[in-house]
Parts: C-alpha cells; structure tokens; sequence
C-alpha cells in the first residue's frame, strides 16, 4: 500500500455510509491531516526512544538502567504498532 493509500482508505471508509454526501476537497484534507499526525506521532516516539538510549547510556545506577531499558522496549513496540497500523 502507498504512504497516503492507508490513510485514505480510512477516510474513506468513514463516508462509506449509504447515500452519504463525500466532498472530496474535505476527505483530501482529512488524508493530509491524518497522515501529518501520523508522522507528529512517529517522531515524538522516536525522539523519547533516542532520550532513553543516551540516558542509559551514561546512567551508573543499575536500577535506573533497568527501568531505562523498560522504557526502549515500550517506544520500540509504539514505533512497531504505528508502523503495524500504516500497512
């Protein structure tokens, strides 16, 4: 599927309604809108993923290096889902 196919076929589904009325300049806003918080989302997982990682890096605490790696696997597996939900 194209990078825009995913979030259209959303959009469209939502006018999918028998007899429904479908603009297609709004549903062309709607796909631009869906697929920028797409990418807002992506990034702010990616930007804590990359926090977390220098963090454990130079943390000296094995506790706090724990609960950093915790936090790895957590913005790993929200990259992975977001990425699951474009397809």
């Amino acid at each position: 599927m194209t990078r825009a196919a995913w979030a259209e076929r959303k959009v469209r589904s939502t006018h999918a309604r028998p007899g429904a009325d479908v603009d297609e300049q709004l549903t062309e806003l709607c796909v631009r809108l869906l697929l920028a918080e797409h990418r807002r989302a992506m990034r702010a997982a990616k930007r804590q993923l990359d926090i977390y990682q220098r963090q454990r890096e130079v943390e000296k605490d094995e506790r706090k290096r724990d609960l950093l790696a915790g936090s790895i696997i957590a913005c790993v597996d929200l990259l992975e889902s977001l990425q699951r939900g474009r397809e």
